[in-house]
């Protein structure tokens, strides 16, 4: 069985929440025995040079620090507050506050984790999930030894009264120094779901309050006006994305840190269709990271 429970909170969605490769939030790092262990505050700091989620960005890049502090009970229920600070020039501001609490358990080589968070995104925010108001999220993992499986199933509640479940596997293996300091974990995942939260951010974000401000936003260099849009594929449920992970973790109680970079691969681009004229969404490959720092007292 791995010495260590992973946890990531806060932005990016990352994931929220979330294992790394899940996304929520996902962001925030707390690395911990998994023996038994008393009640616990930590406190972190992260950045992410870019919110990418589900190989889905904004053309502006959106660089985020975001501070948090979370309670973990001995029981297994927790609590964890964050904001997101958006670090991009002429665009500074908290960009996202959220709030998650959770419970999570382990029974030997098995781990679970149930959580639900609210978002407050900024009313000037271009994340592409900015229309997400709260999520409930389902985790479960088992350690084979020689690999780790994983998966998660997500309901997303969009502005719009819509919803989306985002559903998501992985596959990882841990290499841990003797002294337990230092693990590192490859890691594949893929994901599967639908786009209402996408369509929202099309017509509200991408195509709406930048729409006429002459910045050039659209699809495949094609700024649309029009303010009546269909996403095609939203309500399909197909998959959306494949990405590959290298989350690497340095413990020096009560200190960690955390770096993890990303190569996504997003799958089923948009089809939007303005006023009977269709735009084809020209999808491209990411690389993104993160990096965090977590003191527990």
């Amino acid at each position: 069985m791995k010495p260590h429970a992973i946890k990531l909170f806060g932005f990016i969605l990352f994931f929220i929440l979330n294992n790394s490769v899940f996304g929520q939030d996902n962001s925030e790092t707390n690395l911990q025995i998994k023996d038994k262990v008393p009640s616990y505050f930590s406190l972190s700091l992260g950045f992410i040079n870019d919110a990418v989620f589900l190989g889905r960005k904004d053309s502006i890049s959106a660089p985020y620090l975001y501070p948090s502090i979370s309670y973990y009970n001995k029981s297994g229920f927790y609590a964890t507050g964050s904001f997101s600070y958006l670090t991009k020039s002429n665009e500074s501001r908290i960009d996202l506050f959220l709030g998650t609490v959770g419970y999570d358990f382990a029974i030997k080589k098995f781990d679970g984790d149930i959580s639900f968070t609210k978002y407050f995104f900024n009313s000037d925010s271009y994340n592409v999930i900015a229309e997400v108001e709260a999520d409930i999220t389902a985790m479960f993992s088992y350690d084979f030894n020689i690999i780790n499986l994983a998966a998660s199933a997500t309901t997303f509640f969009n502005t719009n009264g819509k919803v989306d479940i985002i559903l998501s596997s992985e596959i990882s293996h841990d290499f841990i120094t003797k002294n337990q300091k230092i693990q590192i974990s490859p890691t594949i995942g893929v994901f599967f779901g639908s786009q209402n939260f996408y369509e929202e951010y099309y017509i509200n974000t991408r195509l709406g309050s930048r729409k006429g401000s002459g910045s050039g936003h659209g699809t495949g260099g094609t700024t649309i006006t029009e303010t009546t849009v269909v996403l095609n594929e939203s309500e399909k449920f197909d998959l959306m994305a494949f990405e590959f992970s290298l989350p690497i973790w340095y413990i020096h109680k009560p200190f960690a840190i955390t770096f993890l970079p990303v190569w996504a691969i997003p799958k089923t681009p948009a089809t939007l269709t303005a006023e009977d004229v269709i735009y084809e969404e020209d999808l491209e490959n990411s690389f993104y990271w993160l990096i965090g720092a977590s003191y527990t007292f």
